[in-house]
């Protein structure tokens, strides 16, 4: 898989996560406000967020689950703004989307890129059929996200998703490879113009 990926329109570089990226996601997982509606643990002590870095640097092809994480790098100041990341169910052929970014970027495109370039190594390099994404209801921010990005809200799920110890609803989003494929050669949503 490739390292990076950014194009001319792109204000960030998505690449994969090192070590010495620990205070950056830190950060991340230590404000509640970026991690309320994630799977991922809200990490209060940075021995906590180090254990959680060395899991998400881990990729598993092996197990009942791959899963790919990626650094979202600021082109500017090449401080890691975010992370983004695809989970697969093996042999499944579809990957489920995931991203956040800290705050002082929300509002700025940055998780539509990030996003954009998940479906790529998904589609052109992983070569999966359908890519998706959940989001819960009481974050609208996600849902735009997902919809600026050409993918279509499936259904409504009531308690699918249990995130810090919690049952939540969410909605289901998800695109085709050949969806994507031709809102790309169009220019649409999934592509980065």
């Amino acid at each position: 898989m490739a390292a990076e990926m950014t194009d001319s329109s792109t204000v960030v570089k998505i690449r994969e996560l090192k070590p010495s990226d620990l205070e950056s996601v830190h950060r991340l997982l230590s404000d509640w406000n970026v991690v309320r509606y994630m799977f991922l643990p809200h990490c209060t002590t940075r021995e906590e967020s180090r254990k959680c870095l060395e899991d998400l640097i881990t990729e598993t092809p092996g197990g009942a689950w791959l899963s790919v994480v990626r650094a979202v790098e600021d082109l500017d100041s090449g401080d890691v703004i975010g992370l983004c990341g695809i989970a697969i169910l093996h042999e499944s052929e579809q990957g489920e989307i995931w991203y956040l970014v800290r705050p002082e970027y929300w509002g700025h495109g940055i998780a539509a890129e990030a996003a954009r370039a998940l479906l790529r190594i998904g589609f052109e390099e992983m070569n999966l059929h359908r890519m998706f994404a959940t989001c819960l209801p009481e974050n609208p921010a996600s849902s735009r996200v997902l919809e600026k990005i050409g993918m279509r809200k499936e259904g409504y799920q009531l308690k699918n998703l249990k995130i810090h110890a919690v049952w939540h609803d969410s909605f289901l989003y998800a695109i085709l490879y050949d969806e994507w494929k031709v809102a790309v050669a169009s220019g649409g949503p999934s592509s980065s113009s």
